[in-house]
């Protein structure tokens, strides 16, 4: 019996081989070179496996923020426009992959930091601007509602891209914002070094499995350049303001003890 007509590995090897536009790679041609898979089998393999990865790794991407700023009681140093650009940003590229049909393992990290984005705006709306009105928050969530019923049923396939070019101002407002900010307060708070080195480090590697996993999507690919050039900014302002950024938590443990 092959290994692809026991059902186990046939829906292993779909899920890894089956999309893969080469003649040279499918489930079937994979499955009988193990254990010695091909070069392209291998790297199908590897780009997936990286793919998890990053997944695994979004799953805890704003958890070194967002326990700072539950043991801290403070935002600062957070930019509130900047975390509302993000919500945006990630939503659009997880829709974007959900319409195209994309691989999760392309595109799956996004709809994780999105989901841990709404949570830390719950809690910049605790410390930082407690006193909102209940009915605005319903309003905000009200829009991202309708947001989500417009991209995925009023765009069309041809307008798809619009998600991701449009991520472009966004992602450029929310980083810009964050980097003015620390300027600003010459800290950076309660941001994590683990998060911003995450962003940076899934941004380069996702301009990799982009181009094996999906091809030249350029709509896709200058978001990334982007991204990463972004995140080494705010990385280095992690070095420069290191000193101030332990006093400043350091005034917090005071105030804290008072």
């Amino acid at each position: 019996m092959d290994l692809y007509d026991i059902l186990v590995f046939r829906l292993f090897a779909d899920w890894a081989w089956g999309g893969e536009p080469s003649d040279d790679v499918s489930p079937e041609i994979c499955l009988d070179s193990i254990p010695f898979l091909s070069r392209a089998c291998f790297a199908g393999l590897l780009v997936k496996g990286v793919g998890i990865m990053i997944i695994l790794g979004a799953c805890l991407n704003k958890a070194p923020i967002i326990r700072n700023i539950i043991k801290t009681h403070s935002v600062a140093g957070l930019s509130t426009g900047a975390v509302y650009g993000e919500v945006i940003m990630y939503s659009n590229a997880a829709f974007y992959g959900v319409l195209r049909g994309n691989p999760f393992t392309a595109y799956g990290e996004n709809a994780a930091i999105t989901i841990q984005t709404l949570a830390t705006i719950l809690l910049i709306w605790k410390y930082r601007n407690p006193t909102v009105p209940f009915s605005q928050k319903i309003a905000a969530a009200a829009v991202f509602l309708v947001y989500i019923f417009v991209s995925f049923s009023v765009l069309t396939p041809e307008q798809y891209p619009f998600l991701l070019t449009a991520n472009l101002p966004v992602l450029i407002y929310s980083r810009g914002l964050q980097i003015m900010e620390t300027f600003r307060v010459k800290h950076t708070g309660s941001n994590s070094l683990v998060t911003v080195g995450m962003n940076l480090v899934g941004s380069v590697i996702r301009i990799i499995t982009t181009t094996q996993e999906i091809g030249w999507d350029i709509a896709m690919l200058r978001g990334y350049f982007l991204s990463a050039t972004l995140n080494i900014v705010i990385v280095t302002q992690f070095l420069v303001f290191k000193n101030n950024t332990a006093k400043f938590r350091e005034s917090l443990k005071a105030k804290k003890a008072d």
